[in-house]
């Protein structure tokens, strides 16, 4: 499989390396619907959530209420939700409306404590909660007229440029890749961690 392979739908990702190019045709999409540039449709116009922490929490509300085994969330088996899988859930998350919880904006779980799809819900819910903090405290210290440095501790701000992250860090080489085959819930959620301070 070719890593220049054009992927531009979540139907059309099945190996590791499509998905990192899926996350990067993403990450085009979304910079050019959150600029208001022209583009073509139909993807573009279709950005309900347009920051970080609005997709992470309609993603940790897609993986509270879908996973009887009948839903489109495409799981392969409990504990592997597939390449394509994860695309189709991301795919979900950018289109719908997210959904705070408040029992979940509080959870605290490490990457390597991840086993299934209910621990990965609640570290995005963790994830989207520290980088609402996060923005919080970078915008607290301008407002104080302290300066912010290069931000607080997400390497990114805004989603595009958090997916072409995620897309760049999935797409390398390395012996710490090898840990995300076959992607299981675990490997998603370190995934998500490395993406956050990825540059």
């Amino acid at each position: 499989m070719s890593a220049s392979r054009s992927i531009d739908s979540w139907q059309q990702v099945e190996s590791r390396q499509d998905f990192a190019a899926y996350l990067g045709f993403l990450a085009f999409d979304c910079e050019q619907a959150c600029s208001g540039q022209e583009a073509e449709p139909p993807t573009v116009s279709r950005w309900t959530n347009r920051t970080i922490n609005g997709l992470l929490w309609e993603w940790a509300r897609l993986l509270g209420g879908r996973l009887d085994g009948t839903d489109p969330l495409h799981e392969e088996a409990p504990d592997r939700p597939g390449w394509q899988g994860l695309a189709y859930q991301l795919d979900i998350a950018r289109t719908t409306s997210p959904g705070f919880n408040l029992v979940l904006a509080d959870s605290e779980i490490e990457p390597n404590e991840v086993d299934t799809p209910r621990d990965l819900r609640r570290y995005v819910a963790m994830l989207a909660t520290d980088f609402a903090r996060d923005q919080e405290e970078c915008q607290a210290k301008i407002d104080r007229g302290q300066w912010a440095g290069d931000g607080g501790s997400w390497a990114h701000s805004t989603l595009y440029d958090w997916l072409g992250a995620w897309a760049a860090w999935v797409g390398a080489n390395s012996p710490l890749h090898a840990q995300l085959e076959p992607v299981t819930w675990r490997s998603v959620a370190l995934q998500l961690s490395a993406a956050r301070i990825y540059e």
